[in-house]
């Protein structure tokens, strides 16, 4: 919130060390101590639209001034994240956390009957997760949005990892309804007064399914429970991360979005502004639901990037970088790890058009007769996966796989949780293994190496070279997928 112009003006008849710097109101930046206090505040109400009776002024100026001397306080400690002003500056956090965050019964929640996926913790599915993933890139995740003055946190994110959940599934990013799990979900959530998103996504599951934003829109009251939308998208269930395992949580997030809770009752978190968010003071209390939708590092600081409901013009608009841990050296920021949960089997609500295309091709693989040795002991110590099958027998997790119209066969070994591919290949492959194929009657997912993501002849032979010596790159659905020939 930098200023767009600088008038330097100096008093009449005054020297030039006199002069003193001028800025518009509501162009100055906001946080800077080298501009009065009071001028800032003012520039702030004009930024964030904010009005007040003669009455309120001095109150909200108070409020403001306290929360500014802990933003300029704590910068100047030097953390990994940064704090400034945004909407919110007038509010204390008693105020704040009231109305902002809505997550009910830290206990009973911790306590509830989970469906736990003890998969997700497994080294094979653990080693299998990419060292980065964000799903706002991959057109998984809907823009930012706003839950205000309702405690109706856990809506946003139940609705942030189902639209998640069937965006990767169908290839289409729908926007869903919070305001019908606020208003219509009320026998085991509490609307503007709270609730949690694992009764949300039953709720999903049991009512057939849950209306699009467009038809149902958001209204930020509880309100009564509107009939008539119909469901576009539905769930067949829901699944528990283990608890308090960082490197489960980001084999989940590699799946798809993930809704988690967090305490988010601290000033430091209020006024996030950039930066990774690594604070021990930020508790673990759950009070507020939020969306995982990534991990990586940021200078050498591993976070979580997290999708927030309090608009765009808060924290890295709308997001928070928050400090990752692993299971073995935990981080377990402000509780994310403690009890996370996401949707199951996303798909469309009613029979409609077709599900756009998988992320990978689908060219139906049958294991057929095998064209090499038939199955015989276990591989010798070394052997890797995606092996050539006419020279030695697939490991004893892979199938032999020909596809048809297409010459050749290779081994692969079954997708991990459907989306985890085994990363040992043969000596000099590079292609990369992905989770691409599915046979016809949509039933087990298989690894293949693509080796090139277009099938034009050039891109093909050069798609060989990722193959080895012994492998060729053929044309698949759409896709380069290394072979091997008789």
């Amino acid at each position: 919130m930098k200023t767009m112009f600088t008038l330097s003006l100096a008093a009449i008849g005054a020297s030039a060390s006199l002069s003193r710097e001028l800025r518009l109101i509501g162009e100055v930046d906001i946080d800077s101590v080298k501009v009065e206090t009071r001028t800032r505040f003012e520039s702030w109400m004009k930024l964030f639209n904010k009005e007040y009776n003669n009455s309120d002024i001095d109150e909200k100026y108070s409020t403001w001034k306290a929360n500014d001397d802990f933003i300029q306080q704590f910068n100047k400690e030097g953390h990994s994240h940064v704090v400034g002003h945004n909407e919110f500056s007038d509010m204390s956090w008693d105020e704040f956390s009231k109305v902002y965050t809505g997550v009910k019964d830290k206990q009973k929640y911790l306590g509830r009957k989970k469906n736990v996926n003890h998969a997700l913790a497994s080294k094979a599915v653990v080693d299998a997760a990419p060292a980065s993933i964000d799903w706002t890139t991959k057109n998984a995740v809907t823009p930012v949005k706003n839950q205000g003055q309702c405690g109706s946190c856990w809506a946003f994110s139940t609705t942030g990892s189902t639209e998640g959940a069937y965006a990767i599934a169908s290839g289409k990013l729908v926007s869903l309804s919070e305001q019908m799990l606020v208003s219509c979900d009320t026998k085991s959530d509490q609307g503007c007064n709270g609730g949690l998103m694992d009764n949300a996504f039953t709720y999903i599951q049991g009512n057939g399914g849950i209306c699009t934003e467009a038809d149902y829109p958001y209204q930020g009251v509880t309100g009564t429970c509107k009939t008539g939308c119909k469901p576009a998208v539905t769930i067949t269930g829901h699944t528990d991360v283990p608890h308090m395992d960082e490197d489960a949580l980001a084999a989940a997030v590699a799946i798809g979005p993930v809704s988690v809770a967090i305490e988010a009752d601290k000033s430091a978190f209020q006024f996030y502004k950039s930066g990774v968010f690594d604070n021990t003071g930020c508790g673990t209390q759950l009070d507020h639901g939020v969306l995982a939708v990534g991990y990586g590092a940021l200078s050498g600081k591993n976070y979580w990037k997290v999708k927030n409901s309090w608009g765009a013009s808060w924290g890295l608009n709308g997001y928070i970088l928050m400090a990752k841990g692993t299971k073995a050296a935990p981080k377990n920021m402000c509780g994310i790890s403690q009890s996370p949960s996401y949707p199951t089997g996303a798909k469309a609500a009613t029979p409609g058009p077709s599900p756009g295309p998988s992320p990978g091709p689908s060219p139906g693989p049958s294991p057929g007769p095998s064209p090499g040795p038939s199955p015989g002991p276990s591989p010798p110590a070394g052997k890797t996966h995606y092996g050539d099958p006419y020279d030695a027998s697939c490991e004893s997790d892979e199938v032999n796989i020909t596809i048809t119209g297409v010459a050749g066969a290779f081994c692969s070994p079954k997708c991990t949780l459907g989306v985890f591919c085994a990363k040992d290949v043969p000596a000099g492959v590079t292609a990369k293994p992905q989770c691409a194929l599915q046979s016809s009657s949509g039933g087990a997912k298989y690894c293949a190496l693509i080796c090139s993501p277009t099938t034009d002849e050039a891109s093909l032979r050069a798609g060989d070279a990722q193959c080895s010596a012994n492998g060729s790159c053929k044309a698949i659905s759409g896709t380069g997928v290394c072979t091997y020939d008789k």
